[in-house]
């Protein structure tokens, strides 16, 4: 049997970010300034541009989200996720590690209130409470956790 074109699922958007860990396996996450999702907190992450490819896309959102130069360290994982109006988004997370003598900014911007580093810990209190944006960034936090 062949599988067509029915089998195939075609997201609506394509995403890409990093997940970054610090030498104390914290996890770095940025807080949305705009609404709807003002105040939730998300990996480094964003559209990947026309003819983007999604490795570019992940170094430069942790630029413009996190303000720092990072480093692809490994690829993580694709999750595919479903917006409230029904579109599909295809996510692609790497492991990162920021660049030596790069340092997170304090500063908001138009797009992100706050950047901050969260324990295991500290990362499960805050999802339990509602405050992540996506579920994804759950699963990758599980995972990237899981290879170290």
């Amino acid at each position: 049997m062949q599988f067509d074109e029915s089998y195939t699922l075609t997201p609506t958007a394509r995403a890409a970010g990093c997940l970054i860990l610090d030498g104390q396996r914290r996890i770095l996450l940025v807080q949305q300034a705009k609404d709807p999702f003002k105040g939730l907190w998300h990996l480094p992450m964003g559209t990947i541009e026309v003819g983007e490819p999604p490795e570019v896309a992940a170094v430069r959102e942790a630029l413009e989200e996190a303000g720092v130069q990072v480093r692809l360290t490994s690829f993580l994982n694709t999750y595919l996720g479903r917006y409230s109006d029904g579109g599909l988004v295809q996510r692609f997370v790497w492991l990162a590690e920021i660049l030596p003598g790069e340092v997170i900014p304090d500063a908001p911007n138009d797009e992100i209130l706050a950047r901050r580093f969260f324990s295991p810990a500290e990362f499960l209190e805050l999802y339990r409470a509602g405050q992540v944006r996506m579920h994804h960034t759950l699963l990758a936090h599980q995972e990237a956790l899981g290879r170290f």
